[in-house]
C-alpha cells in the first residue's frame, strides 16, 4: 500500500509536464504581489505626496533613453529655455520686436547615448516692445557630445507668435534710416544709468537679435548667455536693399561671471529679417574706448 502510494505522487510531476516553469512562474507572480503590497504600505506610512508617488511608478518612456524631469528654476531648464530664445529672436526677431522668456512651465530631459542630452521646454515668452506675453511655446534642444564647440540643434514653436505683428513699425523703420543723410551710430547702450533713449532702442533690439546668433552658437550644458550692453553701433554703407551695421556687444555669461565682448556685422531689411555675416571674440581688454561715437537718429 505505502509503495503504491510512492508510486502515484511520483508520477505526478511527469502528468504537470514542466513543473519547474510552473514555480518560477508562481513565484513570480507571489513576489509581484509581495512588491505591490510593500510599495502600498510604504506610501501609506510615509504620506507621500503626489510628486513622490510618481516617481516610484513605472516610467513609460522608451527605457533606452530615460526621461528626467527638471525643476523649472534651477540652471538646466533655464539654459535651455534660453536657447530656445536666442534662436526664436534670430528666426522671428526685428528692430521692433524681441524676445525674453516669460516662464518655463515644464521642463525634461534625455541622456542618449553617444550623441548627447536633449532637453524638451515647454515656456511661454514677453515681447518687449508690446509687453505681450505669447504661451505655448514647446522646444526641443539638443546639445551634442562633441570635442569642439558646436550650436545646440533646435526645434521650436510658438502657435502665437505671429499674432505680435510689426510689420508696420519695421517698414516705417527702415525708410526712416534709409532717407537719413548721415550713417546712424551710437555708444554705450544702455548709458551708465540703465537708460535707452527711445531713438536708439531699434538699434539696441537689432544690436540683441544678433547676438542672439552669436549666444546660441556658443550655448552648451555649461553656459547661459545675456546680452548686457551694446558698447558702440555704426551703420555700413549697403550697395543693396538691406541695411547693415557693425557692432561691439558685451555679453555676460552668468555661470562664469565673465563679461565678453563680440564684434559682429549685421545685416537687416522688413522682408529678409536679420543676418549675422561674421562674428568674431575680441580678446579681453580691448574695449576701453568706445569705436563710434555718439549720434541720435
Amino acid at each position: 500500500m505505502c509503495w503504491t502510494l510512492w508510486i502515484v505522487l511520483g508520477l505526478f510531476p511527469l502528468v504537470d509536464g514542466h513543473p519547474k516553469l510552473k514555480t518560477h512562474q508562481n513565484s513570480l507572480e507571489a513576489a509581484d504581489t509581495a512588491l505591490n503590497h510593500q510599495n502600498g504600505s510604504l506610501n501609506s506610512v510615509l504620506h507621500l505626496d503626489d510628486g513622490e508617488k510618481a516617481a516610484l511608478e513605472p516610467n513609460l518612456v522608451d527605457p533606452a533613453f530615460p526621461m528626467k524631469e527638471l525643476n523649472t528654476s534651477y540652471y538646466p531648464a533655464a539654459r535651455a529655455a534660453k536657447v530656445a530664445q536666442h534662436y526664436l529672436n534670430y528666426h522671428h526677431g526685428s528692430p521692433s520686436k524681441w524676445f525674453m522668456v516669460h516662464a518655463i512651465k515644464q521642463a525634461s530631459s534625455e541622456d542618449i547615448s553617444e550623441v548627447g542630452t536633449k532637453y524638451h521646454i515647454q515656456f511661454s515668452v514677453q515681447e518687449q516692445a508690446t509687453k505681450e506675453i505669447v504661451e505655448n511655446c514647446s522646444a526641443e534642444i539638443l546639445f551634442r557630445q562633441t570635442e569642439v564647440q558646436s550650436a545646440p540643434e533646435v526645434n521650436c514653436t510658438c502657435n502665437d507668435l505671429l499674432k505680435i505683428k510689426t510689420s508696420d513699425a519695421d517698414h516705417a523703420l527702415y525708410h526712416h534710416i534709409k532717407h537719413q543723410p548721415d550713417p546712424m551710430t551710437g555708444t554705450d547702450i544702455p548709458d551708465s544709468q540703465g537708460n535707452i533713449p527711445k531713438e536708439m532702442k531699434p538699434l539696441w533690439y537689432l544690436g540683441g537679435i544678433g547676438a542672439s546668433f552669436i549666444m546660441w552658437q556658443q550655448s552648451n550644458e555649461s553656459t547661459l548667455y545675456n546680452m548686457a550692453h551694446v558698447h558702440s553701433v555704426k551703420q555700413l554703407n549697403s550697395e543693396n536693399d538691406l541695411l547693415a551695421f557693425d557692432y561691439v556687444v558685451l555679453l555676460h555669461e552668468v555661470v562664469s561671471q565673465e563679461m565678453i565682448h563680440w564684434h559682429m556685422q549685421v545685416a537687416w531689411n522688413p522682408t529678409q529679417g536679420v543676418t549675422v555675416t561674421q562674428c568674431h571674440l575680441l580678446p579681453k581688454g580691448t574695449m576701453k574706448q568706445p569705436l563710434a561715437e555718439k549720434h541720435k537718429i
